[in-house]
């Protein structure tokens, strides 16, 4: 009996493994060009959750009685984190923030966050993954909370929101990957996040490993 493919299985995701953070080089984009992003990606196992809302709007039309037209666009996701902690230097990055003698000065001034790539790998009951970038995330203002420590204290989690929005260049807002889509072709989700993909073009950079089977 032939072997079902993946593609058609009942598979679900069983957690979240890891983030990745990718700072644009120019810190935003442009329309002429996809956006180049720093070398260094950040990789941190220390999601507790993220959750992920789309912001869509509908279009409908209708025509002679009957609905000629339903479409819907979304213009951007807010992205929900719930973690331990970033490494300063992550957190300096997204605030746009350069110090001086350890100090950051922050003023009443009109200020745009840098932008960057946020992306996560996670894991589905069949011990496949799926792998996202979102490629032009900024930060939002969140609050902040410092408790007093006692003898039954326990690591707090950290919440941030960031907005995913579209590039400039071609309105992507999500690149999304699974390894157990038929068109894998035997790439894996560790290779995905190798690099951000942000556009068809660089398709090309995801290659099956050497003795993979296709």
């Amino acid at each position: 009996m032939a072997e079902t493919s993946k593609a058609k299985q009942l598979l679900y995701p069983v957690g979240i493994e890891s983030l990745f953070i990718a700072f644009m080089t120019e810190k935003k984009d442009n329309r002429d060009s996809i956006p180049t992003y720093e070398t260094e990606i950040y990789r941190m196992d220390n999601i507790v959750t993220i959750g992920i809302a789309g912001n869509p709007t509908t279009v409908v039309k209708w025509a002679s009685n009957k609905m000629f037209v339903n479409a819907s666009k979304n213009s951007k996701f807010n992205l929900n984190l719930t973690h331990v902690a970033f490494p300063q230097e992550v957190k300096d990055k997204m605030d746009g923030v350069t110090s001086k003698k350890g100090v950051a000065f922050g003023t009443s001034q009109v200020k745009e966050y840098p932008m960057f790539a946020m992306g996560f790998i996670a894991p589905l009951s069949d011990g496949s993954r799926i792998a996202r970038w979102y490629p032009r995330v900024q930060k939002t203002l969140t609050e902040e909370t410092f408790e007093t420590v006692t003898e039954e204290s326990e690591v707090k989690d950290i919440e941030n929101v960031f907005e995913a929005t579209p590039l400039l260049y071609n309105d992507t807002t999500v690149a999304d990957f699974s390894e157990v889509r038929d068109s894998a072709l035997g790439i894996t989700a560790e290779q995905f996040m190798e690099q951000v993909i942000a556009d068809e073009s660089q398709l090309d950079l995801l290659k099956p490993e050497e003795g993979s089977t296709p």
